[in-house]
């Protein structure tokens, strides 16, 4: 089973993520450690966090003021012993910890004067005297609540990531990373959308356009190092195949000669013994040699666009073929419109192609029977024969080269992979059709 490539989709929003969440801890990370810092006349941030961890776990009782043992206050009192609050509401004053006489007294005056204010407590020395007063709204209703005494190294990155959290930026942070994330979504599917030059070189490149490349001009800038790379190993692939197929094509008309010559010694022979099986033999060599070389050629070659009438073409071949078919026991036909019928072509390779289904269908018809070839006004060619038919277990190899039914027979296997070949290279596709009796072969033209 393939395994499907990951999606660059998922891989940004990923890579989105991860920034984003990288740039927000660090951003806190600043922002904290500067609040907290208590350089200069500036306020460090302590009381604030105290404040907000004092609110969280503040429960009011008959008694005074008291805190959950386990939550962020008394974690933080426990580090800071100087830590002291106070604690405003419904008439009544609660106090926490060694509260300044001086810091009573500024809680008195601002108490119902500000809303919130900072100050430094007299007579304590910083950064214990920074200190904030405020006025809050609780589920339990309003009260006025003062804090300070705090060593702002005391306060760690997380008790200053939970305050500013509870400050109400969290619901902003994410909405901004979400707008963030869906931006970068539909941004994605725009930018692929630079990618369609690229996709459409790409799907240009085919066997019978070897020489054609991506264009560096249509490329982005960011993809230009792969693109050149994918152009460089084109180039090698190409140039590769074309010394194999020079080579192959070379092998095969050198090897042309020679055969000839054997031929012309094998009928010289006079004794007759072995001279049919000699012929037969060279026979069947030549003919191996002379498909090479027109396989060879047809993917060498550039499309063919001379105008040639398929009609015509048929007519040459059945005329050509049928002495061949009538001495194997079939009468041949051919079926055809009283008027030309056009393709763009050549005229040698397509005779040939249809050949080579003629042949087959005396070689493997029955030995008996019609053989039909019929021309369409939709340029199409079939060759139907009355025989045995194909048998599935070959039809699926049924046009690779060297594919045959019986090695007992004359013949090298190429017939149907060179019409094949053909075909593709005129822009069409030879096909095994269904018949009711018989085997039948589809030339079908669609450009």
């Amino acid at each position: 089973m393939l395994r499907r490539g990951r999606s660059l989709t998922l891989r940004a929003a990923a890579i989105f993520i991860s920034i984003y969440l990288a740039t927000f801890v660090a951003g806190l990370a600043v922002v904290g450690s500067a609040s907290l810092s208590s350089a200069g006349e500036r306020h460090h941030a302590g009381p604030d966090v105290a404040t907000a961890f004092a609110l969280e776990d503040l429960r009011l009782d008959r008694n005074g003021p008291a805190f959950r043992r386990d939550g962020a206050f008394a974690r933080l009192a426990a580090l800071n012993p100087p830590l002291w609050l106070i604690v405003e509401t419904g008439g009544r004053r609660y106090t926490f910890g060694p509260v300044p006489a001086a810091a009573l007294r500024v809680f008195g005056e601002y108490r119902g004067i500000v809303q919130a204010a900072k100050f430094h407590v007299p007579g304590t020395a910083r950064p214990w005297s920074d200190a904030i007063v405020s006025r809050r709204d609780t589920p339990s209703g309003g009260l006025w609540i003062a804090a300070g005494g705090i060593d702002p190294a005391t306060i760690s990155l997380g008790n200053s990531f939970r305050y500013f959290l509870t400050q109400g930026l969290l619901p902003v942070l994410l909405a901004l990373g979400l707008m963030g994330l869906i931006a970068m979504l539909v941004a994605l599917p725009l930018l692929t959308r630079a990618l369609r030059p690229l996709t459409a070189d790409v799907e240009a490149i085919r066997p019978d356009r070897p020489d054609r490349r991506i264009r560096e001009s249509e490329v982005p800038r960011e993809l230009l190092p792969l693109v050149r790379g994918l152009n460089a190993a084109l180039d090698r692939l190409s140039g590769e195949l074309t010394r194999r197929k020079r080579f192959i094509a070379d092998v095969a008309h050198e090897l042309r000669t020679p055969l000839a010559i054997l031929s012309l010694q094998i009928e010289a022979l006079q004794a007759p013994e072995g001279k049919e099986d000699l012929r037969r033999v060279v026979t069947r060599l030549s003919q191996l040699v002379a498909q090479m070389l027109d396989v060879e050629r047809l993917s060498m070659a550039d499309h063919p666009g001379r105008e040639i009438d398929l009609v015509g073409v048929a007519r040459e071949v059945v005329t050509d073929m049928a002495p061949l078919a009538l001495a194997a026991g079939y009468e041949i036909g051919l079926d055809a419109p009283s008027g030309p019928v056009t393709v763009a072509g050549d005229p040698q390779a397509l005779g040939r192609a249809l050949a080579n289904l003629v042949g087959n269908a005396v070689a493997h018809g029955g030995g008996a029977g019609n053989i039909r070839v019929a021309v369409g006004e939709d340029r199409s060619v079939e060759v139907s024969d009355s025989g045995p038919g194909i048998p599935q277990a070959l039809r699926p190899q049924l046009f690779e080269p060297f594919s045959r039914a019986r090695w007992d027979r004359d013949g090298c296997g190429l017939g149907l992979h060179l019409t094949r070949e053909i075909m593709r290279a005129h822009g069409g596709e030879a096909r095994l059709v269904e018949s009711v009796d018989g085997a039948c072969f589809r030339l079908e033209f669609t450009n």
